[in-house]
């Protein structure tokens, strides 16, 4: 009986399909992002010659890091003011005990954290309003409600470009240091970012209930009441909280520039070489910064 012999499959013969021909398209793409890959790599090492970047220079000073690091790792902790015998110094006015590093920080911190507190309030009243302006879905159909949402959009946009701590040295020139000019620079800027924030809320309402509370023949008042406001309240307080917990840190950073606040004594320790007062400083702004960022985050997290 013939037995047939079973072959082993042949494997099929792998077809490639032809290569596109390269263009000059192509090759002048390939060539441009070589080049500017070339040009960001000089731009890089331009970058470390430029900012003075050398590790030697950091090493160099140990004795000077050890010291500091020294004095940052035992922070002045004193609440009255000693003298170098170690005796109370009184105050000449009231003969009580002049206060410390820590009352004196405490005292500047609950400073900083009022002006966040109330330049985020008036940014709050005033964007708030304006935010309805520069909603497109509120505004489009008519010539003056374009006008009002360009002209509203270009002062929200114009704010923003400014950073707080440019507004806080325009301010201090004008008014004088303290914590005045950083009320006015936080709030100007967060008019700005809460603007932008609170219409884009309000351009991404469900405009069912909107045409809902329309057609009873409502007024634009109760329309925006009844209809807009309940769906972007909840978005307002958590923006408005989320932008006052911003408001706090950028507060420090003003002091800097004389607008008040603990970030002014922190500036201060600094260029006096005063490092355990500066280490007190900063341990104050830790503690304080992060109870009040757990305070904001449970806010939000209830409002939401």
């Amino acid at each position: 009986m013939p037995t047939s012999e079973h072959k082993p499959p042949q494997p099929s013969a792998r077809i490639t399909p032809p290569q596109k021909p390269r263009t000059l398209r192509d090759s002048l793409w390939t060539g441009l992002k070589w080049t500017i890959t070339a040009l960001f790599l000089v731009y890089l090492i331009a970058s470390f010659q430029r900012t003075e970047f050398n590790f030697y220079t950091l090493i160099s000073g140990g004795k000077d890091i050890k010291r500091v690091m020294y004095d940052l790792v035992h922070p002045d902790l004193s609440w009255v003011e000693r003298d170098a015998d170690g005796e109370v110094v009184l105050s000449r006015k009231t003969g009580e005990p002049k206060p410390g590093t820590v009352p004196v920080l405490l005292d500047q911190m609950n400073e900083t954290v009022m002006m966040s507190l109330v330049g985020t309030l008036l940014s709050v009243l005033l964007s708030f309003p304006l935010s309805f302006l520069a909603a497109r879905n509120l505004t489009k159909g008519s010539a003056a409600g374009q006008l009002a949402y360009n002209s509203v959009r270009f002062i929200f946009n114009v704010l923003r470009a400014f950073p707080p701590i440019i507004l806080a040295i325009i301010f201090v020139f004008m008014v004088g240091p303290g914590p005045f000019p950083g009320v006015l620079a936080l709030a100007l800027h967060s008019i700005g970012m809460l603007g932008k924030l609170f219409s884009e809320a309000i351009e991404s309402v469900d405009l069912a209930p909107v045409e809902a509370v329309r057609a009873t023949g409502a007024s634009n008042n109760l329309i925006v009441w009844f209809g807009i406001l309940p769906q972007v309240l909840p978005q307002f307080v958590a923006f408005s909280l989320y932008r006052w917990d911003i408001n706090i840190r950028m507060s420090i950073i003003l002091g800097i520039v004389g607008a008040g606040g603990i970030g002014f004594l922190l500036d201060q320790y600094i260029r006096l070489f005063q490092y355990q007062k500066a280490s007190t400083c900063f341990l104050i702004i830790l503690v304080a910064v992060t109870i009040l960022d757990w305070g904001s985050s449970w806010l939000r997290e209830r409002m939401g």
